[in-house]
């Protein structure tokens, strides 16, 4: 049985969702770790900067999660009301 154009589009969409945010998750946390390992080597600081910058990372992740699903959200939200 073959898929319309609608629902492949839409599966499309949510694969391509699902992968943003796995990034948007991952490179911060990632980027901000390695900045504290190295700014803890370098001002042998160990784990201070390490902590403090996983920390930030967590904070500042559901911010940017945010920013990438209002306007999905908004989309839903204004379906329903029509309705």
């Amino acid at each position: 049985m073959a898929m319309n154009n609608n629902k492949k589009e839409n599966l499309f969409y949510a694969i391509s969702l699902a992968s943003q945010l796995g990034f948007m998750i991952v490179i911060p946390l990632v980027g901000f770790l390695l900045l504290g390992l190295y700014l803890d080597r370098k001002f042998n600081t160990l784990p201070i900067f390490l902590i403090s910058f996983v920390v930030l990372s967590i904070i500042f992740i559901p911010f940017e999660i945010r920013y990438l699903l209002m306007p999905f959200l908004d989309k839903k939200v204004g379906k329903n009301d029509k309705k």
